[in-house]
């Protein structure tokens, strides 16, 4: 009888024990690691300070510059920091920075001085140096197209390619392969032979128009008109968004990769019939 006793007096104890193991794995040390856990958390240091803020502040004179000094400074930071927070603004203020240099008549390793002689004209220098007029009349901002013997002008002789990038709603822009600028996409409506995957094509055409009317570089109807281009796959047209109505309404977005209209005319001057495109 004491032996039975004994017996059952074991088996109480350890079914009472392994209740209260469980017990304890499943509420009382779970509690106590939180307690644990959020006082560690109380007691650690704060993280360091991101070097590349104080970096970008450092930077900040040179956002607003067009000189080689503030262009160099930029892309030694995005070298720097290629993660940081502040590489948007960085990458953005660079992009101006290389647009505006390639668009001026400052010496660059993409131009090549040139005197104007007797019978020359825009459209011819630029079949010379396989150039563009227009990119050669806004590089060195001249006033007429009208030329004079004597005249020096800097030849731009780009060789860009644009990157269209579904995902990013962007147009990057790249000369020799770099990094010129990136710029918003406003709309972007795609055929279904370039919504997915990607897709090399090409500049097959530059169109302005004014109105329903082309507009010839040089004309009076030129100026201000819109600037597209045609690409050589499924009709697929890169073009500024159209202008408000007359009564101030906004036009529905046409087909196409649509941008802001400086932006259009900015990518229309730096490229040519023929520019490789690619869109992923």
């Amino acid at each position: 009888m004491i032996i039975r006793t004994l017996v059952i007096l074991v088996l109480v104890a350890a079914i009472l024990g392994g209740s209260g193991y469980f017990a304890y794995e499943s509420f009382v040390k779970p509690k106590k690691l939180d307690v644990q856990e959020q006082k560690l958390a109380e007691t650690a240091p704060p993280p360091p300070p991101d070097p590349s803020l104080a970096a970008f502040e450092a930077l900040k004179p040179s956002l607003d510059q067009d000189t080689p000094e503030a262009q160099g400074a930029i892309q030694n930071f995005l070298d720097a920091y290629p993660e940081s927070p502040m590489s948007p603004a960085a990458r953005a203020a660079i992009g101006r920075i290389n647009a505006s240099r390639l668009l001026s008549p400052d010496p660059s390793p993409e131009k090549t001085p040139y005197t104007v002689v007797q019978g020359d004209s825009l459209v011819k220098i630029a079949a010379k140096f396989k150039s563009g007029a227009e990119l050669i009349y806004r590089a060195n901002r001249l006033a007429t197209i009208n030329l004079k013997i004597g005249q020096q002008l800097m030849i731009p002789k780009l060789d860009t390619a644009l990157v269209v990038d579904r995902t990013a709603n962007s147009v990057t822009l790249l000369n020799a392969g770099a990094f010129v600028r990136e710029y918003p996409v406003t709309s972007l409506k795609l055929p279904p032979a370039a919504a997915k995957g990607s897709l090399e094509t090409k500049v097959a055409d530059k169109v302005a128009m004014k109105g329903s009317v082309r507009a010839a570089f040089g004309t009076k109807d030129y100026e201000g008109s819109d600037r597209w281009l045609m690409l050589g796959a499924a009709g697929i047209v890169l073009r500024g968004a159209p202008a408000p109505a007359a009564d101030g309404t906004t036009p529905p977005m046409p087909p196409g990769i649509v941008l802001d209209p400086a932006d259009a005319e900015e990518i229309f001057v730096l490229t040519t019939r023929g520019t490789p495109v690619t869109i992923k």
